[in-house]
C-alpha cells in the first residue's frame, strides 16, 4: 500500500513545488484565472495574485504579453512581493513580443484645437497662424501644469509632450546656441565684488546681513523686446550665468529696452558674471529663453502659458495620423521600495516626468535587457539596499541620468559594500534637461561646483558603452568601487572642467576607487580620469585615453590635482596607461612630493606628455620634476607599435616597440573592452551607427543638436 501511495505524493510535492506562472495582456480582463489562454489586464492584479501564495520560495513568474500599458501612478513592489535569491519572481516580455510601460496619458488629436483669441494670434508670427494650436490644459487636471519656479535647476517640473514616441522639445531662443551677456550691472547671489563682503555674508560677527540681489545685466540681442509685454505671464533664461558647470533656470523681473538691460526675479547661488573676472564678467557668458509662445517656430516646439492655462504646439506633422502623449505620471513607472529578489526582464519604459525605476532598499534585484527612454529624471535610481544589478539597458534620450547608485556603510570598519552592479548597458544621449552633474553612472558624488558626496560603497561598473553628453560619463566619490572596461566618448560637449571619470571629494571620506582597462576616446573639451581635490589610495591601470583633442580649452589623459591630502594619504597607484592625441597626457598637481606607484605609462602625439606642478604654501603652482613617479615614463612622437592608430586599433603588436623600451608594460585588452553579447543583448551597435571615432561637427556633438532643441 504504501508503494502505492508514492506516486501520488510525488505528484502532490510537485504540484506545491510548481512555479507559479500568471499572464498580463492588454487584451485581458483582471476577472480572468491569468492563464495564457485567459490573462488578466493588469499587472497589480497579477502582483496581487501572487502575493496571495504568501512565500514565494519557489518563485513565480508574471509574462507579459506585447503592447502598451498605461502609469499614471508607480507599479509598486515591496516586501512582500520577491522570492528567492536563486528563484526570484520575475516580470517578463513574452517571446518575440514588445512590452511598453509608458507614464504618459493618451491626448486625441481632437482635444488640440485651431487658436482663435485675436490677443494670443499676434503673439504668433504671421506665417505661423494656422499652424499652431491650443490644448486646454484646465480641463484635463494634470499633475505638472504648475507655473515653473522662479528659480529652479533640474526641470522645473513641467510635464512632457511627446508625439510618436518622441519627445518634443519647448519652445527656445535662439534656435540654436545660446545669446551672450554683453556687462554685468549688478552681480546679485550675495558675490558683489568691491561693494559686497559676500563670503562673510552669514558668518558670525559680519558687520552687514542683507540678503543677496537678484542680477542685472546688460544684453546684446534685442529680441528681449519682443518679450516686455509677457512678463506678467513669465519669462524664463536659462544660462550658465558664472561658470559652465552651474546651469539655473531664472525668471524674468524686468526688462528696460532703453538701458538694454535685464533684471532677474530671484538671486543666482554666486551671482551672475564669470566668476574669474569680477564684476563685469567677461561678456560671454551664456543663455537662453525658454517656454515662450513668441518663440515657437519651428515643427515640434511648445510652450506654456500659466495665465491662459493653454499648451501652446506647433505639430511636426498632421495630429490625426500621430499618437500624442502626455507625461504626467506622479513618481516612477515602476517603484521596488524594500523589495528583493525580482526580475524584470525586456520591458521598454517611457514618458515619464519622474525615473524609470527606483530601487529603494532590498536585495539581489535585477533589470536586464530593458529599454529606458524619454523620462524626465534618472533611468533608473538605486538607492541604498545591496547587490542589486542593472545589466544589459538601452538607456537613451534621458532629461537627466542613466542610474544612479547609492549604498553601503563607508563609516564602519571595514567598510560594508552596497555590491550594486552596472553592467553592459549602452547610455547615451542622456542630460538633456539637466545639462550638469548628471551623467551616465553616478557612484557617489552628488554634484555641484563645491563638491558633493553620497554613501556608495563596493560597487561594480563594467563594460558599458557611454556616449553624447553635454557633461560628464561616470561621477563617483566614496569608497572601493570598481570601474572597468567602460568606452566612453563624446563627454563634456558643452561644459568642460569634467571628464569621462570624475569626482570632487576630501580623502577622509573617498578612496579605494579602482579604474581598469576603460577606453576614453573623442572629446574635444573633456579630460579622461579626473580627479579633483582628494583622493585617497586610488588605482589607475591598462586605461587607453585617446582623446583627439582639437584644441579645445581641455583635454588631459590623467589629472590629480593635489587637494588637502597629506603626503601619507595618497598612495597613488598609476601604471600600464596609455595617453593619445591628447593635449596633455598625464598632469599631475601635488603639494608635496609624495610616494607613488607612478612608472610605466606611455604618451603618444601629446602635446604636452607628462607634466608635474608643485602648489607652494601660497597657493601658487611652479614647475617641479617627475619626483612624484618612480619609475619610467616614456613619450613617442611616433606609433610605437599598435596594429592600427589611423583608425583607432590600439591593440599592441606582440613586437611593439614599447614592449621593448618598458619590459614590465602589458598589453591592454582591447577586446574585452565594452558591450558584450549575451541573453539579453542580441546586437552591438556597429561604429556607424554610433558614430564612434568622431569628435562631433566642430563643437557640435550629436548630443548638442538634441541640446539647442531641449530645455
Amino acid at each position: 500500500m504504501k508503494q502505492l501511495h508514492i506516486p501520488a505524493l510525488l505528484l502532490i510535492s510537485n504540484l506545491l513545488n510548481a512555479q507559479t506562472t500568471f499572464y498580463v495582456s492588454t487584451a485581458g480582463k483582471d476577472g480572468n484565472a491569468g492563464t495564457k489562454e485567459k490573462p488578466f489586464a493588469s499587472l497589480n492584479k497579477a502582483r496581487n495574485e501572487l502575493r496571495k501564495l504568501g512565500d514565494k520560495k519557489q518563485g513565480a513568474t508574471v509574462i507579459i504579453r506585447g503592447g502598451t500599458y498605461n502609469f499614471t501612478e508607480p507599479f509598486e513592489l515591496t516586501e512582500q512581493d520577491g522570492g528567492t535569491k536563486d528563484k526570484p519572481v520575475t516580470y517578463k516580455t513574452a517571446d518575440n513580443e514588445t512590452v511598453v510601460f509608458t507614464g504618459g496619458t493618451s491626448i486625441s488629436a481632437t482635444k488640440f484645437k485651431p487658436i482663435k483669441e485675436a490677443a494670443t494670434l499676434k503673439r504668433i508670427q504671421p506665417e505661423l497662424q494656422g499652424k499652431i494650436v491650443e490644448l486646454d490644459l484646465a480641463e484635463l487636471n494634470l499633475n505638472h501644469s504648475k507655473i515653473l519656479p522662479d528659480i529652479y535647476n533640474d526641470d522645473g517640473g513641467i510635464l512632457g509632450l511627446f508625439v510618436d514616441g518622441e519627445r518634443m522639445p519647448l519652445s527656445r531662443y535662439p534656435n540654436k546656441g545660446y545669446m551672450a551677456m554683453k556687462k554685468v550691472i549688478v552681480n546679485g547671489g550675495g558675490q558683489e565684488a568691491k561693494t559686497d563682503d559676500w563670503a562673510n555674508f552669514y558668518a558670525a560677527g559680519s558687520k552687514e546681513k542683507r540678503p543677496p540681489r537678484p542680477g542685472v545685466f546688460e544684453y546684446r540681442d534685442n529680441r528681449a523686446a519682443n518679450w516686455i509685454n509677457q512678463l506678467d505671464r513669465g519669462v524664463w533664461l536659462k544660462g550658465y550665468w558664472r561658470i559652465p558647470w552651474q546651469n539655473e533656470c531664472v525668471r524674468v523681473a524686468a526688462i528696460d529696452t532703453l538701458a538694454h538691460t535685464i533684471t532677474l526675479k530671484k538671486p543666482v547661488p554666486g551671482g551672475i558674471g564669470n566668476k574669474y573676472t569680477r564684476p563685469e564678467g567677461n561678456g560671454k557668458e551664456q543663455y537662453w529663453l525658454l517656454n515662450l509662445l513668441e518663440e515657437i517656430d519651428t515643427p515640434g516646439e511648445w510652450a506654456i502659458d500659466y495665465m491662459d492655462k493653454k499648451l501652446y504646439f506647433y505639430p511636426p506633422k498632421a495630429l490625426k495620423d500621430s499618437k500624442i502623449a502626455i507625461g504626467d505620471s506622479k513618481g516612477a513607472v515602476i517603484a521596488m521600495n524594500s523589495a528583493s529578489n525580482i526580475a524584470i526582464k525586456g520591458i521598454i519604459i517611457e514618458q515619464s516626468v519622474n525615473e524609470g525605476i527606483t530601487i529603494s532598499g532590498g536585495t539581489n534585484n535585477l533589470i536586464a535587457g530593458c529599454t529606458i527612454r524619454n523620462v524626465n529624471k534618472y533611468a533608473i535610481k538605486i538607492e541604498g539596499g545591496n547587490n542589486n544589478t542593472v545589466q544589459s539597458c538601452d538607456l537613451y534620450n534621458l532629461g537627466e541620468g542613466g542610474v544612479w547608485l547609492s549604498g553601503g556603510n563607508e563609516t564602519v570598519e571595514p567598510r560594508i559594500a552596497a555590491g550594486h552592479r552596472v553592467v553592459n548597458n549602452h547610455i547615451y544621449n542622456f542630460s538633456q534637461l539637466v545639462h550638469i552633474y548628471t551623467p551616465a553612472v553616478n557612484a557617489g558624488f552628488t554634484g555641484g561646483g563645491g563638491g558633493g558626496h553620497h554613501t556608495c560603497v563596493g560597487n561594480y561598473v563594467a563594460h558599458n558603452l557611454i556616449h553624447d553628453t553635454p557633461h560628464g560619463g561616470i561621477i563617483y566619490g566614496s569608497w572601493d568601487n570598481v570601474f572597468e572596461y567602460n568606452e566612453i566618448f563624446r563627454m563634456c560637449t558643452v561644459s568642460n572642467d569634467l571628464g569621462a571619470f570624475y569626482s570632487y571629494d576630501q580623502y577622509t571620506r573617498s578612496g579605494n576607487n579602482t579604474f581598469a582597462y576603460n577606453f576614453i576616446h573623442n572629446s574635444d573639451d573633456g579630460d579622461g580620469i579626473y580627479f579633483d581635490h582628494d583622493h585617497f589610495g586610488m588605482h589607475v591601470y591598462g586605461n587607453v585615453l585617446a582623446l583627439n583633442s582639437r584644441g579645445g580649452k581641455r583635454g588631459t589623459g590623467f589629472l590629480f590635482k593635489h587637494g588637502s591630502m597629506p603626503k601619507t594619504a595618497y598612495g597613488l597607484d598609476c601604471y600600464n596607461n596609455i595617453a593619445i592625441n591628447c593635449g596633455y597626457g598625464f598632469e599631475f598637481v601635488t603639494s608635496e612630493s609624495a610616494t607613488n606607484n607612478w612608472k610605466d605609462n606611455i604618451t603618444v602625439n601629446c602635446r604636452v606628455p607628462f607634466e608635474y606642478k608643485f602648489v607652494r604654501a601660497d597657493g601658487k603652482e611652479i614647475k617641479q620634476d617627475s619626483t612624484v613617479a618612480n619609475g619610467k615614463n616614456l613619450t613617442y612622437s611616433t606609433d610605437p607599435g599598435f596594429e592600427d592608430m589611423a583608425k583607432m586599433n590600439f591593440r599592441l603588436k606582440q613586437d611593439a616597440q614599447v614592449f621593448k623600451d618598458l619590459p614590465n608594460f602589458k598589453p591592454i585588452p582591447m577586446d574585452k573592452i565594452g558591450l558584450y553579447l549575451d541573453e539579453y543583448r542580441q546586437h552591438l551597435p556597429t561604429d556607424k551607427e554610433i558614430n564612434r571615432f568622431s569628435n562631433g561637427d566642430g563643437a557640435m556633438s550629436l548630443n548638442q543638436a538634441v541640446l539647442d532643441r531641449g530645455n
